[in-house]
């Protein structure tokens, strides 16, 4: 067989050095990582708020839904002791995704205005995941 006829024929048999040419399909190509269901849930929050490391009382507590819903789920005023609870009702849970499609944020606005926030998603996630449905920081109270 001629030189260049050899070459034509090698190729339409499909020869290989022996290595596995096909296309391999990477882990970042594959739908495992994707996000999973979508599930709503109402979390009682229990939140403790300060000004100038005493109890503030009358401050309204809300938690905002900055990426899901864009809304605030549900909201408290704080008693003589600056502690609240309240229920926020439709927490958005998204199997998989808490760290990218979710942010929640816990919001203490005080009459004059001011205003402090802290996340939630780990609070919220764990509240959800462990079934009890409540989240509790009051030991990280939110400062005025």
């Amino acid at each position: 067989m001629r030189g260049w006829a050899w070459w034509i024929v090698a190729g339409l048999a499909g020869c290989s050095s022996g290595e596995d040419t096909a296309v391999k399909e990477s882990a970042e190509d594959t739908q495992d990582g994707a996000c999973g269901d979508v599930s709503t849930y109402d979390v009682v929050i229990r939140a403790q708020v300060e000004r100038g490391g005493r109890a503030a009382a009358g401050v309204r507590v809300y938690l905002d839904d900055r990426a899901w819903e864009l809304a605030e789920l549900g909201e408290g005023t704080t008693g003589a002791d600056g502690t609240v609870t309240f229920t926020a009702a439709g927490v958005t849970s998204v199997d998989g995704c808490w760290g990218t499609l979710l942010d929640y944020w816990i919001v203490a606005e005080d009459t004059d205005g001011a205003t402090v926030e802290d996340d939630m998603n780990t609070e919220l996630f764990n509240a959800i995941d462990d079934g009890s449905l409540e989240a509790d920081v009051t030991t990280r109270p939110l400062s005025l």
